[in-house]
């Protein structure tokens, strides 16, 4: 991302904590600073850790807390993978496009399919319902771990 493009991206979500009374702090800035460079999808641990690596001094409560503000206001977004943790990717770099998840080894594959899409508009139409957001996540086994069976 450009360097406007994330400073509108803050602005933004100063707005988003503003409206919700909350306080623009340096850690929620420096977690954004850090998201915008993530370029695959994370867990709220694994985003901690690379934040650690990296010296950045913000709490694991901190970011756990933050990356559900992040979500409500649409700068991530949840990767839903049959896993106990929920794992995220950032809206901002990212076209529509669908998920295929290994079961074992939680891989994440990101697919665009047009033939796809269309069916899935032409099957909202029918319902008389205007989509506002849709995933689809297909789930089995990758490559890897299919062999390895």
């Amino acid at each position: 991302m450009k360097k406007n493009e994330i400073d509108q991206l803050k602005l933004n979500f100063q707005q988003y904590l503003k409206d919700k009374g909350l306080a623009c702090t340096s850690q929620r800035d420096a977690i954004i600073e850090h998201l915008v460079k993530e370029t695959s999808h994370f867990n709220a641990d694994t985003f901690v850790h690379s934040l650690q690596k990296k010296h950045l001094p913000v709490s694991r409560a901190t970011v756990y807390r933050t990356l559900q503000h992040l979500e409500d206001a649409g700068i991530i977004r949840e990767v839903a993978i049959n896993t106990s943790q929920a794992y995220y990717e950032f809206t901002g770099r990212t076209t529509h496009h669908e998920h295929l998840v290994c079961e074992n080894c939680g891989t994440i594959i990101e697919f665009v399919d047009d033939q796809l899409e269309e069916r899935i508009e032409q099957i909202a139409r029918l319902h008389h319902l205007s989509i506002t957001r849709h995933t689809v996540q297909i789930s089995g086994y990758c490559r890897s771990c299919h062999e390895k069976q």
